[in-house]
């Protein structure tokens, strides 16, 4: 925004100066998502003080000329963050941004109340629930006793690491290196393979924070949908055929809508990928052990196409920031090189506290319990979703609740107005589909039934647009 229009401070004892400074802004801002930063900033410096009453989302749009309807999804944001309320009879007000969030007031008529903000309102991230990870004390311990603490020598994996990621591994890899977080070694795998023709296929739905990296490194993506079966053959060939050289493969699914593919549909998808004896494929094994069917791979039948990213962040937790990256030597090598020119490796003890995890039986109870934990909390969600005639879909391994709406803007803000933060479907997709989805994060679902319907109450609500004239 022009720094012309954020240098003025409004003075909030002078009604008609805030209103006016209020409008002008809001005129040059045109639209909800220009108006959110503005105002949020001025609320938590303190320039709009706490009590404030705000002008009637009508009286703003009239005078300012934007949108009745960019001004209260503006107001809608504002309120999911806890920096304004609105009161029955009081208007809007500036809420204390140090107080959190408040529960919605009760609403007007009867049955289209607004559902107070859940303690677990935050439903976009698939972040692991701390209480499932596993104790690292004992693992860290480990690592410290790692036979080469201290050494200058660059180890991009430790022999205990190999020999443990080896055991398990889906194919005969020629060579493995320790990378950073799932996220991380895949994204640097895909800048390092693209190649020259700066092109990439990938499936989707993806981590849209992903695809947001993946863009910036200025690659050219095509998607690559899946149905029943798996990754659609024909939709690969084209991206191929159109330049690709690297195919980021989800063998596991965490955000699918799907199965992981068939062994026939693999058969399809190797045969076309064989074609191009220059293309390699990344397989970003995101969920890893939390997986509840084993991921499909091509490097049984394509070993030197096929580079593997197994992640365990979500298994161990993130502070271990290591995954593991197998494949053919030329192409791991040169994803060696690329890590900050070959100079970064990652902690030694950190690898043989991985190493230590994963060989453990006290580990593989605890993530045994996880699955079960994680899954059943789907499950639920799922369960009072189609109780309330919502249906929903997600892959045996997904780590989201996919459902679809017919105005995806629309449901997430008012969902963020009853304390809901749910993920925007279209930010999966390379080319956002026609229908719009809500991306429902479920590893950290509350196990307590009554949230769940809250939630399952709150999301039919915003859908119906039940909640959309409240605050009007």
């Amino acid at each position: 925004m022009d720094e012309e229009l954020t240098k003025e401070t409004p003075d909030t004892n002078d009604v008609d100066h805030l209103d006016d400074w209020l409008v002008h802004h809001i005129a040059a801002a045109g639209s909800a998502e220009s108006v959110v930063p503005l105002l949020e900033g001025k609320i938590r410096e303190g320039a709009i003080r706490p009590g404030t009453r705000l002008p009637t989302i009508r009286a703003l749009s009239e005078q300012s000329g934007v949108s009745f309807r960019n001004i209260r999804d503006a107001l809608a944001v504002l309120r999911g963050k806890g920096l304004v309320e609105t009161r029955r009879r009081g208007g809007t007000v500036v809420a204390d941004p140090l107080a959190g969030p408040r529960p919605a007031p009760a609403a007007e008529p009867a049955g289209t109340e607004a559902v107070p903000a859940a303690q677990t309102g935050e439903l976009a991230h698939a972040s692991s629930d701390p209480e499932l990870l596993p104790d690292l004390t004992e693992a860290l311990a480990t690592g410290l006793r790692s036979p080469n603490l201290h050494s200058n020598v660059r180890q991009y994996i430790t022999d205990r690491l190999r020999t443990v990621a080896q055991r398990d591994w889906p194919f005969a890899a020629e060579a493995y290196i320790a990378g950073g977080s799932g996220a991380e070694a895949a994204l640097l795998c895909v800048g390092t393979l693209a190649g020259p023709s700066g092109k990439l296929a990938v499936d989707v739905p993806i981590n849209p924070g992903l695809l947001d990296h993946i863009r910036r490194l200025g690659l050219d993506v095509f998607q690559v949908p899946a149905d029943a079966h798996g990754a659609d053959p024909a939709a690969l060939a084209r991206a191929l055929e159109q330049g690709a050289r690297t195919y980021l493969f989800q063998p596991t699914g965490p955000y699918a809508m799907t199965p992981p593919a068939t062994a026939e549909r693999m058969d399809e998808l190797a045969g076309v990928v064989a074609r191009f004896d220059d293309v390699v494929v990344v397989e970003d094994d995101a969920v890893g052990p939390l997986a509840h069917v084993p991921g499909p791979t091509f490097g049984t039948v394509l070993p030197g196409q096929a580079v593997r990213v197994r992640s365990f962040c979500r298994s161990y937790g993130s502070d271990l920031r290591t995954s593991v990256i197998g494949g053919p030597r030329e192409a791991v090598d040169r994803i060696r090189d690329s890590r900050s020119y070959g100079l970064a490796v990652n902690s030694r003890i950190l690898q043989d506290a991985l190493a230590h995890l994963i060989e453990s039986s006290t580990t593989a109870r605890t993530l045994k319990r996880a699955r079960s934990v994680y899954a059943k909390r789907k499950a639920a969600l799922a369960d009072a979703l189609e109780r309330r005639g919502i249906p929903s879909v997600s892959g045996p391994n997904a780590q989201f609740l996919w459902v679809e709406v017919s105005s995806e803007v629309d449901t997430l803000i008012d969902l963020a107005t009853a304390g809901y933060s749910v993920g925007a479907g279209s930010r999966s997709f390379v080319e956002p589909p026609a229908t719009g989805h809500l991306r429902i994060a479920t590893l950290r679902l509350p196990d307590d039934s009554a949230a769940i319907d809250r939630i399952a109450d709150a999301i039919g609500r915003a859908m119906h647009g039940q909640m959309r004239d409240l605050y009007a």
